[in-house]
């Protein structure tokens, strides 16, 4: 059983890159969503623009 000082490490050090794995994950989920976003919003500027119309009227 780890005790003392050096279970105060071994704990500290487990939970530091728990975190950094976690916001790299969710950093990478927010990048791929934003890719997306961006890519829809282009999508529906280049279809408004074919469009003699507006849809929403």
């Amino acid at each position: 059983m780890i005790r003392g000082w050096t279970a105060v490490i071994v704990f500290t050090t487990l939970a530091v890159v728990t975190m950094i794995g976690v916001n790299v994950r969710m950093w990478r989920r927010m990048k791929a969503a934003t890719a997306a976003a961006k890519a829809e919003a282009e999508r529906e500027a280049i279809d408004a623009k074919e469009e003699p119309y507006s849809r929403s009227a």
